[in-house]
């Protein structure tokens, strides 16, 4: 028997194999009692009536008959129990075994896949649309599928045939070259082998070599963790009281933070205490309304040239007593050099009014010249102290910060801090800066998310700092302590969503500060804030 055809017996084998016998018996009940449907096929591939037909490997009906129609296409009508419902989309299918009656195969739509990683019963599927219980029109009914003949695969067998005895031939051509590539391939490997089994002695005794070095060194390590834990015992025991001391400490502590926090929920909760707050908030706006009006009514009057040449002669009386008054005190004698009230006094240069050169104001009569002393004599330090009584009366706070990119933008976000990375511009004036008790007022975020403040600061000494009020239009408290020229502040407020704002202060400058901080400390959403802050 040559090759070529030992090589054809094995491929028939090989395809007989994969094929099975099916024996099907004919089910007149379901041809009879259930409903039909049609099916439109090209090829009828050897079905005939009374085949079985299969819906998901389960036997549900028969063929109940074959039509051939006028364009040699086949219409199919299947006799299907009336307990089951065909999805529309199914596919059709005609298998034609090698040996046995062939049969017709309805495979349903897929069900819809699980998610990765979810365990349990296979959900129940949608509803579909199904086929109709009875035989529709060739053109509306669904169109089957044939499957491969046993010609069609012949003929792919015998073309895998062909290419089976080329790549024999191909072998037996090349197998001289692969056997020496092969014995060449084996004494490698047992070159291989031989050095390997060396090495893997060497490597042996240099383990056992280390092993025993790390025996040694884990004896020792044994003796010092030994030594390490008997004095850590002693350290626990000599201080146990210090710990538990410390514990009481902290948990009084935070009894006592509790209560403080229980006290001011209490009054921010009190409605009096709102009401004070919303009607001092209103007397301090119609307070600046009328400052404004003051101040543009005397802007008017000082304005006037005959005002300010009355005010000029006003201040030049009260120059006069002023002088007096001091010379009085020292020397128990009165002496002044006012010009146009002393005589011998150096008259003030006159200044013209701007775009009239050479006319002099109103009340700004001729002066005759005269010695003795101007009004530059006022001693300095008068106008230093009344210069330090106006820096303790009132302070205007500038602060330009600059917040890191937001990194968080789930969960419990803080209402006042957004994606603006800024600059923000805070605005406050503080009335009486250095006194034990001072007030600050104005607004954070210029331009943007506005907020206000208005609280109430004391002084508990040694550079401690305390008070309370509203802070970014929330009710809270805010503390700081200053040494030299560095300090630390803090920011509590927002009783509905409790946040605390911590900054490290550094003086550059008299007026000029450095802040870094953080807003929002104890939450994810916290952002990194620094800038500067400037204050006359």
């Amino acid at each position: 028997m040559t090759r070529q055809a030992q090589v054809g017996i094995f491929a028939i084998l090989a395809l007989l194999l994969l094929f099975g016998v099916f024996f099907v018996i004919t089910d007149f009940a379901t041809r009879h009692t259930g409903y039909r449907v049609g099916i439109h096929f090209n090829s009828a591939a050897g079905l005939h009536s009374g085949a079985l037909v299969y819906f998901s490997g389960v036997t549900v009906g028969t063929v109940d008959s074959i039509a051939l129609l006028g364009d040699n296409t086949v219409d199919v009508i299947l006799a299907i129990n009336r307990d089951v419902d065909i999805p529309r989309d199914s596919k059709f299918l005609i298998q034609a075994p090698l040996t046995g009656d062939p049969s017709l195969v309805i495979v349903p739509p897929l069900p819809k896949a699980r998610p990765v990683g979810m365990l349990g019963p296979t959900p129940a599927p949608a509803a579909v649309p199904v086929l109709e219980r009875r035989v529709l029109p060739v053109e509306e009914q669904p169109q089957g599928t044939n499957t491969a003949t046993i010609a069609d695969l012949l003929e792919q067998g015998q073309g895998e045939v062909k290419r089976l005895d080329s790549m024999l031939a191909e072998l037996s051509r090349r197998e001289p070259a692969l056997l020496n590539t092969m014995q060449s391939a084996l004494t490698n490997a047992n070159d291989l082998t031989i050095t390997a089994n060396r090495s893997v002695q060497q490597l042996s005794a240099q383990a056992l070599q280390i092993a025993d070095t790390m025996q040694t060194s884990l004896g020792q390590a044994s003796a010092n963790v030994v030594a390490l834990t008997g004095t850590l015992n002693s350290t626990v025991s000599s201080n146990s009281g210090k710990v538990d001391a410390l514990l009481t400490t902290l948990n009084h502590t935070a009894t006592s933070l509790n209560s403080s926090v229980d006290s001011l929920k209490t009054l921010a909760t009190n409605p009096t205490l709102k009401q004070n707050i919303v009607a001092t908030t209103q007397n301090i706006a119609d307070t600046t309304k009328t400052i404004a009006y003051l101040t543009n009514d005397l802007r008017q009057i000082t304005g006037n040239p005959q005002t300010q040449g009355q005010l000029r002669d006003t201040v030049a009386q009260i120059d006069a007593a002023s002088q007096k008054a001091n010379s009085l005190l020292a020397s128990l004698g009165g002496t002044s050099s006012v010009p146009g009230i002393d005589a011998n006094a150096t008259p003030y240069p006159v200044i013209y009014p701007p775009g009239k050169p050479g006319a002099p104001y109103p009340s700004a009569a001729p002066i005759p010249p005269s010695k003795g002393t101007t009004a530059s004599n006022v001693p300095g330090n008068f106008k230093n102290k009344l210069g330090s009584l106006v820096k303790n009366l009132y302070a205007v706070q500038i602060r330009v910060g600059e917040l890191n990119p937001e990194s968080v933008r789930t969960g419990n976000l803080n209402p006042l801090l957004s994606a603006d990375r800024g600059p923000q511009t805070d605005f406050n004036v503080i009335l009486l800066p250095k006194g034990n008790t001072s007030f600050m007022a104005g607004v954070n975020d210029i331009g943007a998310r506005t907020t206000y403040n208005l609280a109430a600061i004391g002084s508990l000494g040694n550079g401690i700092r305390v008070g309370g009020g509203i802070l970014y239009s929330r009710l809270g408290v805010l503390g700081s302590f200053e040494h030299n020229h560095l300090g630390l502040e803090g920011r509590l407020y927002d009783l509905r969503r409790p946040t605390l704002d911590a900054y490290l202060n550094a003086d550059v400058a008299p007026s000029a500060r450095l802040f870094f901080g953080e807003r929002d400390v104890t939450r994810a959403v916290r952002r990194t804030v620094f800038g500067l802050q400037l204050q006359f």
